[in-house]
């Protein structure tokens, strides 16, 4: 999160980021039952047929699903309420609705919130990018696999995709919003000279670098080869110290050095589909309700009655805590569609009353 540029023109997100830094502070920098962001699936469709995606899309789940305007309007001004700070609009690529996502941007009320966009930026051209800074987008984040145009373009399933992908990463630094370069890191990866070179080009652009772990979710369910070791997840945290400009979603923020971690963000960062279903984060494919059925406050408090969303992890549990991942997110079949219910794969004992 990026807030120095946001202080002046945004006091009601700057009084929630007060808030989010009192509650650290105060809680030995764990991030407990504090409601952070909320992480929209608008719709599925998609212009890339990326191998690793969460979502299914390039499988043709609920491409013509979307979420109903009203909905959204409600759930951002419940979320206001509750004091949530972030927005990440996700697809499939929303950038090939921009009319549909101008509307949703207007819904949410961009002011309230450090609103932010995931794309692989195919679509994503100098003009589109202005009228989204316009609209009020705080941040957009774009997917890179690789320095190598080739490597990555094959990932992605189309080609020309790292050149448009990177050329967007520049127009989002002209527009004068936080670029920020995601990248997937797995056990193929983690320690490789190719991720390096990423790292130095975006420290070099003065990029954010967002590390997301892979998971085996999605078009990789049950593939748990990707998933990082122990070492692995202990040089990351090294290179932590290295790239300053380097992220996690469940390390600290406010951190000058660079060391702490406030913990997995399950239900703290919630998920939302096209269908209302939510869950507990992108990765964790179990439902804990529908905001068709429920308020966000009432499911957000059923999500932190789970042992294992309420307690401090310092791991990623889709990515990283193996007994997780064994025991609750390696089901056959489960999408972001298809989710398990959280009643039917807790026992008792892992709820709190």
């Amino acid at each position: 999160m990026t807030v120095k540029s946001l202080w002046f023109n945004k006091p009601r997100l700057l009084e929630k980021i007060r808030k989010l830094n009192d509650h650290l502070r105060k809680n030995d920098g764990k991030i407990g039952t504090f409601r952070r962001g909320i992480e929209l699936n608008y719709n599925n469709a998609c212009n890339l047929r990326c191998k690793y995606c969460f979502t299914n899309s390039p499988k043709g789940d609920h491409v013509k699903d979307f979420l109903p305007l009203s909905k959204v309007k409600e759930i951002a001004n419940e979320a206001d309420e509750l004091g949530y700070i972030e927005w990440d609009l996700q697809g499939g690529e929303l950038l090939l609705w921009p009319d549909k996502l101008f509307n949703v941007l207007d819904a949410i009320k961009p002011e309230r919130f450090y609103l932010y966009l995931t794309t692989n930026g195919y679509k994503a051209d100098r003009k589109m990018i202005k009228e989204l800074a316009k609209h009020g987008v705080s941040r957009m984040s774009v997917s890179i696999d690789s320095m190598d145009p080739k490597f990555h373009d094959e990932m992605r399933g189309r080609k020309d995709s790292w050149r448009r992908a990177m050329q967007a990463l520049e127009y989002i630094q002209e527009a004068g919003m936080d670029p920020y370069l995601n990248i997937t890191v797995g056990h193929y990866n983690a320690k490789s000279e190719d991720l390096r070179l990423l790292l130095d080009y975006s420290k070099q652009k003065k990029y954010k670098t967002l590390i997301n772990v892979a998971c085996p979710a999605g078009m990789w369910n049950q593939v748990h080869d990707v998933i990082c070791d122990e070492d692995d997840i202990e040089h990351i945290r090294k290179m932590r110290k290295e790239y300053k400009n380097l992220t996690r979603n469940l390390w600290n923020p406010f951190d000058n050095k660079y060391e702490k971690i406030m913990g997995c963000t399950t239900v703290n960062r919630i998920y939302i589909t096209a269908l209302g279903d939510v869950l507990a984060c992108p990765y964790v494919h179990i439902k804990i309700g529908n905001v068709f059925k429920q308020s966000l406050k009432e499911i957000t408090d059923y999500g932190f009655r789970i042992k294992h969303f309420r307690n401090y992890s310092p791991l990623c549990l889709a990515g990283e805590d193996i007994n997780f991942i064994k025991n609750f997110n390696s089901t056959p079949g489960k999408t972001i569609f298809k989710p398990v219910n959280a009643e039917d794969i807790f026992s008792k004992e892992d709820f709190v009353e």
